[in-house]
């Protein structure tokens, strides 16, 4: 009886092992399907919905900026708008931790109608898949299972279950665009204003890379190069350019960061990106670290002093 009773809780105990181990063969072997554009544009389709305001800013010159959150609080459309004379119609759909990935899609459904130029702030570290805690889950299924142990030991606990969950929203055949209509244009067409005591100066900027534990996202790489693309087909402007940054964050990159930037660079052009970047960490140097939120962000005064400076590239 014993004997019978431990059989079965063996039997039992195994069935939840063999689940997870055919869920991670289903990744393995159906990886690159699972992250082909069809299948991302049903996870992303509805990034879009939330810029459907654009088409009520009404002007045949708009300007888009793009990026992570260095971009959504280093410039002021409001204010970029006023010194172009209101020739130029600056729109800012840059966000958190925003990547090339969703920015394609947000673009993709997104009316760009009468859409002159796209600058795109590049912030390298982005590009790295340690980033992906900060994303849409569903790009954990780009992690082989070694590396996903590892990233939910160090990154995120419950990064199996949002794996799983993930997987299982791929196997939705069907999906729906949110009915987002009659959006009011926001304050500052998408921008916004950090102003706060200037913190992380503790926060070496090459700690967010760990290239040697989990590389670079290939899938960053190829969506921006995809926005490229789909801005040529529409005859847009493709302009990629550096943000500045704070001293300690200039010291930290260029100390340790020269071997990763250069890979950065050489992942780019494999990629086919050929558009040369302008700008500068250190471009705001001499106005002092006071125009900083922390290292990687401008405050108030920052954005102010940065805008006419950006306006001039």
């Amino acid at each position: 009886m014993i004997r019978k009773f431990l059989y079965a809780l063996l039997r039992f105990s195994i069935l939840p092992l063999l689940a997870l181990v055919l869920l991670e063969l289903d990744i393995t072997i159906h990886k690159k399907g699972l992250l082909s554009e069809k299948k991302l544009e049903k996870i992303f389709q509805n990034s879009g919905t939330t810029y459907r305001w654009v088409t009520q800013v009404r002007h045949t010159n708009k300007v888009l900026l793009l990026g992570s959150s260095s971009i959504k609080y280093g410039l002021s459309c409001t204010l970029l708008n006023k010194l172009s004379n209101d020739s130029l119609s600056f729109i800012n759909l840059a966000a958190d931790a925003r990547d090339p990935v969703e920015t394609y899609f947000i673009l993709k459904h997104t009316d760009l109608t009468n859409v002159t130029k796209v600058y795109y702030g590049i912030d390298p570290w982005i590009f790295v898949k340690t980033y992906y805690k900060n994303r849409n889950s569903y790009l954990y299924l780009d992690m082989d299972l070694m590396t996903a142990g590892r990233y939910s030991l160090e990154h995120d606990p419950q990064f199996f279950p949002k794996r799983y969950k993930a997987l299982f929203n791929s196997w939705v055949s069907t999906s729906t665009l949110n009915a987002s209509t009659g959006q009011p244009i926001p304050p500052d067409f998408g921008s916004a204003t950090l102003d706060k005591v200037p913190t992380n100066f503790d926060d070496p900027v090459h700690k967010k890379f760990q290239l040697e534990k989990y590389g670079w996202s290939n899938l960053q790489f190829e969506y921006l190069q995809k926005i490229v693309q789909l801005c040529n087909s529409k005859t847009i402007s493709f302009i990629a350019f550096y943000p500045p940054r704070r001293s300690d964050f200039i010291t930290d990159y260029h100390q340790n960061c020269a071997a990763i930037h250069i890979a950065f660079l050489e992942k780019l052009k494999a990629t086919g990106f050929s558009t040369p970047i302008i700008g500068s960490h250190d471009q705001l140097r001499s106005y002092g670290d006071g125009i900083f939120a922390d290292a990687y962000h401008l405050n108030g005064k920052g954005q102010k002093i940065y805008s006419p400076v950006f306006l001039l590239k």
